[in-house]
């Protein structure tokens, strides 16, 4: 199953056609992040546009999805959002937890669905 990018947006800001969450409040994407299981999340996010440098940069000790997958033994610094997919997910949540300011990959990867929606909200 695939994720529609245009609509990650109206779907975190509860603009996606759904009564409920209308204001901002939990609906849609953020609803799924908190309800579904990680590895359900994973498969249906667009990582890619969502663990960005400019993101990792900004919230996390490394400058990139896959310094962080290199660090944690799981991967390479030239990997991409996508190689997430296929690490073993509780390595990489508890590399996570213990060497970024979130308590589990699942955090991390709301914020980064917050920090998309606010940067695409000026455009």
């Amino acid at each position: 199953m695939n994720f529609n990018l245009n609509n990650l947006k109206d779907m975190l800001t509860g603009k996606d056609g759904n009564k409920e969450g209308g204001n901002g409040s939990s609906g849609g994407i953020m609803d799924m992040i908190s309800k579904l299981p990680l590895d359900q999340i994973i498969q249906k996010l667009p990582l890619d546009k969502l663990l960005t440098p400019e993101f990792m940069q900004k919230y996390t000790p490394f400058q990139s999805i896959g310094e962080l997958l290199q660090k944690a033994g799981l991967g390479t610094s030239t990997d991409s959002a996508d190689k997430v997919k296929e690490v073993p997910k509780d390595q990489l949540d508890t590399h996570v937890s213990q060497n970024t300011q979130f308590g589990s990959l699942q955090q991390m990867l709301q914020k980064a669905a917050e920090f998309y929606a606010s940067r695409k909200g000026g455009q």
